[in-house]
């Protein structure tokens, strides 16, 4: 940070900087915030609370770590892409589609370097974590990250290394997630109707949700490793993740308690929704700790289109005595268009507190991402908040994400004044929106209150 002019570091303070071991990002996020700043715009950093920041050995180690095998990572990908220079140019040209998660040649480029991925971090000689791995894209390995700290770590033999709270990857999931129903069917039934809708046909369908099963079933067992329990404990993406959950939910019981007191209403009377919730363990644990704090807790709805994830959010509300206060729609969350579902049909004439989506909208383009911020404020009531949030473009570390980890869904990373100005041409007066950045440099979280 010494990089920075004296006049403008005292003008803003000394604590309000990133500090991270990715010193490109440091300074390219503290520039975005001082000039935020002296635009007039509400930004602030979000404190170090994590308890992986009590080992800045271990981050740095990960930090090297990943960055040795995205170099060779790298290398690959050159080699590649001169073997099949049109194939790299045609997935090019797809990925950059709205709403295109796959295509023909992406695949094959991506089915190399599956190889190299297992070789430099996720096989057996690495963190031998490719149960993990395989669930990449979905709601269920943010799980793992989130409960980095209360899982069991074995060694290379099978044996404990220390004992945790939860005794594998999965962390708090377990094999009971199957028994759930969705809509009242068998969640298998859902999952294969889920594929139809989409234009699998039915063979196809069966094949495909018993693979995925499969594979949930390996990653529930799969013991965690100490190199794989280090990299989801200490590397940026995880902090981030996990500090985006702390800012979303530090946020909302501040506004539910402040509610309560300022309109003398029971919290147990509010409603929240989480649009795109993913397997909703964030907000649960929001839920959790107001009932244990307070005894009460709003009702929430819990909106997306995976039926495994709310299955398993079904799941997580049983074991934490929650289930009361859930309320889980499984629904197809945007048009073939991208049009947002319209959230009439799922709330009717009831108004919210809160409408989060804060690990959303970094996979919409920004036409779809202003049409939600539309839809969801039609639905806040007066004095509701709305959270969403965005990866920060000039994050730490941020090749690794497509890179090395492999993550499927293309992430539109956003610098924190793109935020504001989406937000602000959706009809929010900048006045009304405040910027937290994670700690880490990984997220901007955006709340905004009406």
């Amino acid at each position: 940070m010494e990089n920075f002019g004296n006049e403008r570091y005292t003008a803003v303070g000394m604590g309000d900087f990133l500090d991270g071991i990715d010193c490109k990002a440091n300074e390219e996020l503290n520039e975005e915030i001082i000039n935020l700043r002296h635009e007039g715009y509400n930004v602030r950093v979000g404190e170090k609370t994590d308890p992986a920041y009590n080992n800045p050995d271990k981050i740095q180690d990960i930090y090297n770590y990943l960055e040795r095998g995205e170099a060779e990572l790298k290398d690959v990908r050159k080699d590649i892409i001169h073997i099949n220079l049109a194939a790299a140019a045609l997935a090019s040209v797809l990925e950059k589609i709205p709403f295109v998660r796959e295509n023909k040649w992406g695949n094959v480029i991506d089915a190399y370097l599956e190889v190299f991925r297992d070789k430099l971090l996720y096989g057996k000689d690495q963190t031998d974590s490719q149960p993990w791995h395989n669930q990449r894209g979905s709601a269920l390995t943010f799980l793992t990250i989130s409960e980095a700290e209360d899982l069991s770590v074995f060694d290379e033999n099978g044996e404990i290394l220390s004992e945790g709270k939860y005794p594998t990857m999965s962390g708090p999931l377990d094999e009971s997630v199957f028994d759930e129903k969705i809509n009242g069917l068998p969640l298998t039934e859902v999952m294969i109707q889920d594929k139809i809708n989409n234009g699998v046909d039915k063979a196809t369908a069966i094949e495909e949700v018993e693979k995925r099963i499969s594979e949930v079933r390996e990653f529930i067992q799969a013991p965690v490793t100490e190199k794989f329990s280090n990299v989801i404990r200490h590397c940026a993406d995880s902090l981030g993740i996990r500090e985006r959950v702390e800012t979303v939910n530090g946020l909302s019981i501040d506004h539910l308690m402040k509610m309560a007191e300022k309109e003398n209403r029971s919290i147990d009377d509010m409603l929240v929704m989480s649009f795109g919730c993913g397997t909703g363990l964030a907000t649960l644990k929001m839920l959790k700790k107001l009932k244990d704090e307070t005894g009460e807790a709003p009702t929430v709805i819990l909106l997306d289109q995976d039926p495994l994830s709310l299955a398993a959010a079904q799941s997580l509300a049983k074991k934490w005595n929650l289930e009361d206060k859930i309320e889980v729609h499984c629904e197809r969350l945007f048009s073939k268009l991208g049009k947002p579902l319209s959230l009439e049909g799922v709330l009717g004439d009831r108004k919210l507190d809160i409408a989060e989506d804060s690990g959303l909208r970094e996979y919409l383009p920004d036409g779809v991402y202003k049409q939600l911020t539309r839809e969801s404020l039609k639905f806040l009531r007066t004095g509701g908040l709305m959270i969403t949030g965005n990866m920060n473009v000039n994050r730490p570390q941020k090749e690794f994400l497509h890179g090395l980890m492999g993550w499927v869904p293309k992430v539109r990373m956003r610098s924190i004044k793109e935020g504001f100005k989406l937000l602000q041409k959706s009809g929010i007066p900048k006045e009304s929106i405040k910027a937290t950045v994670t700690a880490s440099g990984v997220y901007t979280v955006f709340a905004i209150e009406t």
